[in-house]
């Protein structure tokens, strides 16, 4: 996972706390597994990648 890059580039800052540089910084590995185990969007912060665009804070395609 790539360090938090916080959330002054967050297209949903009000849905930050679900974001995968959020719950990395929290340590929350077991959500991080499961909103991460069939990816379908990369962030374009970060470079993380997530099942659902609400994970990430600026969804792309993979």
């Amino acid at each position: 996972m790539a360090p938090e890059t916080g959330n002054d580039t967050c297209s949903a800052r009000e849905e930050h706390q679900g974001h995968l540089c959020e719950l990395e910084s929290q340590q929350e590995w077991d959500i991080i597994k499961q909103v991460t185990d069939q990816p379908t969007v990369r962030c374009e912060n970060c470079g993380n990648v997530a099942n659902s665009p609400r994970n990430v804070c600026m969804p792309g395609d993979l």
